[in-house]
């Protein structure tokens, strides 16, 4: 009875990730290509993801405190509506209007984050998390593969803001299974009685604690990598040439390779997760950096990102175990909302470097930079403990 009610609250968690991950993925492709359309310029686009990021980290940082007044199930629903929000603003179609709906989009992403894997924490055994962290990402990918091209078929070929209109009814979606789960919250962490936490006090913990901010950097790695994938892979096929669908495919057919990311899992609990990430992280790197290199052949270059994407996949396979399994249980709420910023530590420095490259760089410097911050990676990786 126990394990059926485990793999049913399980089933549940990963309905709420790919929901979640659907916001995203359909307007993942859709949106920077539309920036770049309104300002026609990628060094603009990239300081308008530097900006919308450090709302983000904002939101990340004070999480613990708004959900110690609004719980976790407001907070769950109040991200819910945010991406709802989302789909109103960009369906605006104006460069002001795509800020917001990148803003919105930003802080429910935050918010969703800290909130489902706090849930998680409660309801999943620790000893689960290496099996489950898998199955998350194969689901969430295989949203995903499909997400980016969709969008923007969608919104080419069917009708113009169709692909808005889907985004707020996924939203909503997920706010509904969400209450049909009926999760509780542990009252270890969230009794009224407890002071909310307050960033001043958790960060220099987090910081001290030299396994958690090791998690934190190979995860701005992975998830910096496909920032640069998402934003700039389909600008550089546009300036190739190539109409937007065939950016929103190169995108999907990238993420393809997550439906193979069960037995990435399995071949990360054989060799253990620190080779798995080491050798992932180089092959990306290298991969990425030679299709720097060869941008003045497209199509090579667009197999080379497709490749480093499928190790980018062998990476993500890994989820967050690194981190999950070295945070201590009594500092979950903290610890959680602080190893969060990673996504927006990567949409922060990565856009504001590739910013400055592009001030003196064509666009394929991107990719050599990017490789090597993969390849950095690799070598971090390999200080992770042996046991993983």
């Amino acid at each position: 009875m126990l394990g059926a009610v485990t793999e049913r609250r399980q089933r549940g968690f990963v309905a709420l990730f790919a929901l979640e991950a659907a916001c995203r993925a359909l307007v993942m492709t859709v949106v920077p290509l539309r920036a770049y359309a309104l300002v026609a310029d990628a060094q603009i686009v990239s300081l308008i993801y530097v900006g919308v990021t450090i709302l983000g980290l904002m939101v990340s940082l004070t999480a613990p405190m708004l959900m110690h007044v609004v719980r976790r199930r407001g907070m769950m629903s109040l991200g819910g509506l945010l991406y709802v929000s989302t789909a109103v603003l960009f369906a605006t179609d104006t460069v002001w209007s795509v800020i917001a709906g990148l803003a919105a989009q930003t802080a429910a992403t935050t918010i969703l984050e800290v909130t489902i894997n706090l849930y998680l924490l409660d309801h999943v055994p620790r000893r689960q998390l290496s099996s489950f962290e898998p199955r998350r990402m194969l689901f969430s990918g295989m949203v995903f593969i499909v997400g980016p091209w969709l969008g923007v078929y969608l919104n080419q070929s069917v009708k113009e803001n169709l692909t808005f209109a889907l985004v707020a009814l996924t939203a909503l979606g997920f706010i509904g299974v969400f209450w049909l789960l009926r999760l509780t919250e542990n009252p270890a962490v969230t009794s009224p009685l407890k002071a909310a936490p307050r960033p001043v006090r958790y960060l220099p913990r987090f910081a001290r604690q030299p396994r958690l901010m090791l998690a934190w950097v190979l995860a701005v790695g992975r998830n910096g990598w496909w920032v640069m994938f998402f934003i700039y892979a389909p600008i550089y096929v546009t300036q190739a040439g190539y109409s937007e669908q065939v950016s929103g495919a190169l995108v999907s057919l990238g993420v393809l390779p997550m439906v193979m990311v069960r037995y990435w899992g399995r071949l990360g609990q054989r060799i253990g997760i620190r080779r798995l990430l080491n050798r992932g992280y180089a092959m990306e790197g290298a991969l990425t950096v030679a299709a720097g290199l060869m941008a003045g052949l497209p199509a090579a270059a667009m197999v080379l990102l497709w490749s480093a994407a499928f190790m980018g996949t062998v990476i993500d396979s890994a989820g967050n175990t690194p981190f999950l399994r070295s945070v201590h249980p009594h500092e979950r709420p903290e610890m959680m909302s602080v190893f969060a910023t990673y996504r927006h530590g990567a949409s922060l420095a990565i856009p504001a470097l590739f910013a400055a490259i592009l001030t003196f760089a064509p666009l394929n410097f991107v990719f050599i930079a990017g490789g090597t911050v993969s390849l950095s990676m690799a070598w971090l990786a390999r200080k992770l403990p042996k046991r993983f």
